[in-house]
């Protein structure tokens, strides 16, 4: 099952500044790789190497580069345990902003379905 939301290329316009780029492509890399890895059973927990698995499906390119730190990072981050409308108002702010500019964010619904906010960069 392939899915993506896109990079920043074909989202933002030309000129846009490079760092809100690589956090927008990053943030759609992270999102599709913690879905993979979610649909296998796996938490931020998983072996480096599970991870660049998950990493390489969601980029459907085996001739990419290996993913940055930065990239590793945010994909853990994104599978951290999900906030749920149990959680307290003050922990949900605080991860929202947290998760600025590139980390997914993990939501779990009342019938237990995963959702990633993702953040994208309008200016």
């Amino acid at each position: 099952m392939r899915s993506n939301i896109g990079t920043a290329r074909f989202f933002h316009p030309a000129g846009t500044d490079g760092e809100i780029c690589r956090a927008h492509s990053r943030a759609a890399l992270a999102t599709g790789a913690a879905a993979i890895a979610l649909r296998r059973g796996l938490d931020a927990d998983m072996t480096d190497t599970q991870l660049l698995e998950c990493i390489a499906e969601a980029r459907d390119d085996a001739s990419a580069p290996a993913p940055s730190p930065e990239t590793r990072l945010a994909v853990r981050n994104a599978l951290r345990e999900p906030l749920t409308r149990a959680t307290d108002p003050q922990e949900v702010a605080d991860a929202v902003f947290e998760a600025l500019p590139d980390t997914p964010l993990r939501l779990e619904g009342p019938d237990g379905q995963v959702f990633f906010l993702v953040p994208i960069a309008a200016s």
